[in-house]
C-alpha cells in the first residue's frame, strides 16, 4: 500500500513509476493494430480510385461510340414519324357506313305479366 508520507517520499515515487509502467500499454501491439488498420483503409481507397478510373473509362466509350450512334437514329426515326403523318393526313379514317343490326328484346318473347300467356310476334324494330 501506499501512503503518502512527508518523510518517505521515495515509495511514493516508485509506486507511481510500477503503476504508470503498469497502465502504459506496450507500444508496438498497438502500433501494429493502428499499422494494420492503416492498410486496410489504403487498400479500398486503391480499390475504389480503380473502380472509378475503370467507370471513367467506360463513360468515355459511351460517349465516343454509343452516342452518335443514338443520334443517327433519332435522326432516322424523324424520318419515319414525318411519312407516318402524311401518311395519317392522306388516309382519313372512314366513317362506318354498315347497318346496325335489328335487336331483339326479352318482352317479345317472355311476357312480363304472368298472366299474359300469348305470345307476341318479334318486332324488328329498336324500341327506346
Amino acid at each position: 500500500m501506499l501512503l503518502l508520507d512527508a518523510d518517505r517520499p521515495e515509495p511514493v515515487r516508485g509506486g507511481a513509476r510500477e503503476l504508470a509502467v503498469f497502465l502504459t500499454p506496450e507500444p508496438g501491439a498497438e502500433a501494429k493494430e493502428v499499422e494494420e488498420t492503416i492498410e486496410g483503409l489504403l487498400l479500398r481507397l486503391e480499390e475504389f480510385c480503380s473502380l472509378a478510373d475503370m467507370i471513367r473509362s467506360d463513360t468515355s466509350q459511351i460517349l465516343e461510340e454509343n452516342i452518335p450512334l443514338l443520334k443517327a437514329k433519332v435522326v432516322e426515326m424523324r424520318g419515319i414519324y414525318a411519312k407516318v403523318d402524311q401518311l395519317e393526313k392522306r388516309w382519313a379514317p372512314v366513317a362506318p357506313t354498315f347497318k346496325l343490326p335489328a335487336l331483339y328484346r326479352t318482352e317479345d318473347y317472355f311476357p312480363m305479366d304472368v298472366g299474359e300467356v300469348m305470345p307476341r310476334a318479334p318486332s324488328c324494330q329498336r324500341r327506346l
